[in-house]
């Protein structure tokens, strides 16, 4: 495997490694909330009640905020298994597809954010776009792989 290969698959295996993560840390939340695991259980994203904070602005039903969040899990799990396939199958269209669907999945959030007009902003008036950086982190790094 060449140096250049290398830093590929790193590339890729940061992203289906952390998406992994990401995805599991949303499940053990949804466990936690479901009360499978117990509320002192500190492995969990908080995503969900995050969601729900959010979606209040429209008045957003409990239940519409569960489809939605086991609508992320799903799209998460998918992404990732996508990446974890690209690794191993070394293909560009394996790597474009599942870094599509990753896109994907940062976008919609993005028009998420938008609709619920969710944005952390910090002390100094500073609007905190976590999805949208991720879309351009995933973004860039399609790109390099691309041009490696």
């Amino acid at each position: 495997m060449t140096s250049l290969e290398l830093i590929e698959a790193g590339i890729v295996l940061l992203w289906a490694a952390w998406l992994t993560m990401v995805t599991l840390l949303n499940v053990t939340d949804a466990l936690k909330e479901w009360g499978v695991l117990p509320e002192t259980w500190s492995l969990a994203s908080g995503n969900f009640a995050y969601m729900l904070a959010v979606t209040k602005i429209h008045n957003t039903p409990k239940s519409v905020c569960w489809w939605m969040f086991m609508g992320v899990i799903a799209w998460e799990a998918i992404a990732s298994l996508l990446l974890w396939r690209a690794l191993f199958v070394a293909t560009q269209a394996a790597i474009d597809v599942a870094f599509l669907v990753s896109l994907a999945l940062w976008g919609a959030f993005m028009l998420a954010d938008e609709y619920f007009i969710a944005y952390a902003v910090d002390s100094e008036g500073n609007a905190s776009e976590v999805h949208r950086d991720l879309f351009v982190a995933f973004l860039v790094s399609l790109v390099a792989l691309h041009l490696l």
